[in-house]
């Protein structure tokens, strides 16, 4: 403020002192030029030279303009059309969240070659594209992305990963995730997806090999991994039963099983998986592992659908099984099904009436128990046919209470 007031007061100065000297003498100039001649006072013409040379400024800087656009008129005609086109993106962005496909592929395709860095509006034209099902005109956006920016190389595949799975390209996707897990082995979202596509594809073993760096990195908690886990041992093991079926050898499949079992350590929180694993070994005739297994995992944690399968178990010294199982009555005196098996190891060494105790006991417990017909065979083969039908006629009458309700004639 204060040089604007000295500035002012020296300009008042100076044109006093001007107005002075012009009203004392005007001055008198005259100029002749091949027969032309000009008259005119001395202060006219300074006037008009300073005129003049103020024109002269704006001229030579008119031509500097013209003669280098690279550094001024483009620049300023640059400056405008960058930020029309960082306002179109930020628009076509917003569309692009807002579900406005179309427009938002518009808006982001057309400014892309306008802005700093054209990798996001391609990124972001490419979904839109997608989203409308325009699959190859995605691919050429994520191509233009490409040649734009290649040092861009996971950001584009990923983008290109996650459209592929959209598009149910679920082999095209694996590719590009594959060269993404190369990049960055760690990445969490490239591990999701991979863990889709596989179970997409049904490649269960390849499922497996993630597994370790899976639970590592707790990319997934345990319940999503209990379900992957679960999902991954049920098919394999699909399989392993059709090769069964096919005559291959027993102890080879059993091996496998063990093998696969192993890997999954989640499954032995899921007691339906503990049986089915016991039911297997079983199932393949290796009846000492099943044991074995059974045995450990219930000193570990109690479940009655696995206690089922301990009753199932085939081996020449019954009375050892008995003896582990007495020995699990004094911590669960409330199990139905330990006491059925109970009954069963007894019946198979011929203690009848222990045998027939321990199903009764059983039927306490639980009188849907299938210790009801089991006990129903004992007694009529013991001679008692009027204990064993009356239990039949509870059986039946247990049975008829689960009917649905039907007019009858």
């Amino acid at each position: 403020m204060r040089k604007l007031l000295f500035l002012l007061v020296i300009m008042m100065a100076v044109g006093g002192i001007l107005g002075l000297l012009m009203r004392q003498d005007s001055g008198y100039v005259l100029v002749a030029y091949n027969g032309v001649t000009v008259e005119t006072s001395l202060w006219v013409l300074v006037v008009a030279m300073v005129i003049a040379l103020f024109v002269l400024s704006w001229v030579k800087r008119i031509l500097f303009i013209a003669l280098r656009p690279s550094n001024s008129l483009a620049k300023v005609t640059g400056n405008l059309a960058q930020k029309r086109a960082s306002r179109n993106t930020i628009r076509g962005m917003l569309e692009l969240v807002g579900g406005n496909w179309n427009k938002a592929e518009k808006l982001l395709t057309n400014s892309a070659e306008k802005v700093p860095y054209p990798l996001i509006n391609y990124i972001g034209a490419a979904y839109a594209a997608s989203e409308q099902d325009e699959h190859e005109r995605s691919k050429a956006l994520l191509r233009s992305a490409h040649k734009s920016t290649p040092e861009a190389e996971f950001a584009i595949g990923f983008a290109q990963s996650q459209i592929q799975i959209k598009q149910e390209h679920y082999e095209g996707a694996l590719a590009s995730l594959l060269r993404l897990q190369k990049l960055k082995p760690k990445h969490k979202q490239v591990l999701k997806m991979l863990v889709t596509v596989y179970k997409q594809l049904k490649d269960w073993d390849a499922l497996l090999t993630l597994t370790p760096i899976l639970k590592k990195d707790g990319i997934f908690d345990d319940d999503n991994m209990l379900e992957l886990e679960r999902n991954a041992f049920l098919a394999l093991l699909d399989k392993i039963k059709f090769r069964n079926k096919l005559g291959q050898n027993k102890k080879e499949l059993v091996a496998e099983v063990e093998n696969l079992w192993n890997k999954l350590d989640t499954l032995s929180q899921d007691d339906r998986m503990r049986q089915l694993y016991a039911h297997t070994l079983i199932h393949f005739g290796d009846d000492a592992k099943a044991e074995s297994f059974i045995r450990n995992s219930l000193n570990n944690r109690w479940s009655e659908e696995l206690v089922y399968e301990y009753g199932n178990i085939k081996q020449d010294n019954p009375k050892k099984l008995l003896t582990h199982c007495e020995n699990w009555l004094k911590k669960e005196p409330a199990s139905a099904n330990l006491y059925l098996v109970c009954g069963r190891l007894s019946q198979s060494m011929m203690l009848w009436g222990k045998a027939r105790d321990y199903y009764e006991q059983a039927l306490s417990l639980d009188t849907q128990n299938e210790a009801l017909a089991e006990l129903s065979r004992l007694l009529k083969a013991m001679g008692d046919t009027k204990a064993s039908q009356e239990l039949m006629m509870i059986n039946l009458s247990n049975a008829s209470n689960q009917l649905k309700p039907l007019p009858l004639p």
